[in-house]
């Protein structure tokens, strides 16, 4: 058996859809995969929603949960328009997470569509982070280097990032240059030269919003001209056979939209809801959905 370990970052605002986005992953796994979730938790969790998360595994049994606990350790960092220090726990990975050497770091805005034993066993080289190109890769160059990733759907050379004790030049590099709001800027700063980009397979974006980089694979092409060499077929391509969709370039998500307003994306994530063992409180929560909820239940709306 394959065991994959996967981390997130979590506040108790985005328990639900934290436990979409797991149920997306084992849904859709190997069964030949056991995944250990890594979930780092601010102090404003509940123990009910932790219980909520555990008992998933009474449908999807292939899966253990680990929390780690963090207090005010970045309570002062400036997270700019998140409002949350949770954005800068994974920063501190390499020093949490001792039992592995290799492990994907997840956003809650994402949906994983297909199995990612592919994604996990890919080939890390000499490079610390794999991820999606950032949209900040046209705003910030380090050393003359572009190699700006988003930090919403890494792969991570944990062993890597300890022998160089990158927790503490993290730190060190936010006390010189501060992180521009975001941890973003901060990993890219200290690790420019030794990231790279993932297939575009890992991390695309949901196509089909009016945000100028999601209107469509050619706008968000047009962003990042002359930084990456990728084609509009290359994405094309990615759309079709992606394998994880990161929300991260909207500021609002899915579970934000009235149902009609959805892309097909979109609509997965509430099919993925409907498979947790949370979806009646998710209908609630989130009741622009009440229609669509009701159908499901009633198993007259199955699958997108």
């Amino acid at each position: 058996m394959n065991n994959i370990p996967i981390a997130f970052s979590l506040n108790e605002r985005y328990v639900y859809p934290l436990i979409v986005v797991l149920t997306s992953i084992l849904y859709n796994s190997n069964p030949d995969n056991f995944f250990t979730f890594y979930l780092l938790l601010s102090p404003d969790i509940q123990e009910d929603s932790l219980n909520k998360i555990s008992n998933l595994k009474k449908i999807y049994p292939n899966c253990q949960m680990k929390f780690i606990h963090f207090g005010d350790e970045f309570s002062n960092y400036k997270s700019g328009y998140y409002n949350s220090s949770v954005i800068f726990y994974r920063l501190e990975l390499s020093n949490l997470i001792t039992d592995v050497n290799k492990i994907i770091y997840l956003d809650v805005d994402t949906i994983v569509h297909k199995d990612l034993t592919e994604l996990y066993n890919l080939d890390m080289g000499d490079y610390y982070y794999l991820d999606f190109p950032g949209h900040d890769l046209v705003r910030y160059s380090f050393n003359g280097t572009r190699n700006f990733i988003n930090s919403g759907c890494m792969l991570i050379n944990l062993k890597k990032l300890r022998e160089v004790n990158a927790s503490e030049l993290f730190k060190d590099f936010y006390k010189k240059y501060g992180s521009r709001k975001y941890d973003e800027y901060i990993l890219n700063g200290v690790f420019y030269n030794k990231i790279s980009f993932l297939p575009f397979i890992y991390g695309i974006p949901d196509f089909g919003f009016r945000n100028v980089l999601t209107r469509s694979p050619e706008f968000f092409l047009q962003r990042f001209n002359g930084h990456i060499n990728y084609t509009v077929d290359d994405m094309k391509y990615a759309s079709k056979n992606r394998v994880i969709t990161h929300g991260c370039y909207e500021i609002k998500k899915w579970w934000n939209y009235d149902y009609d307003k959805l892309t097909e994306i979109g609509k997965q994530w509430l099919f993925y809801a409907s498979k947790s063992n949370v979806f009646d409180e998710i209908c609630q929560k989130y009741n622009q959905f009440e229609e669509q909820c009701q159908k499901f239940k009633n198993n007259t709306l199955l699958k997108f």
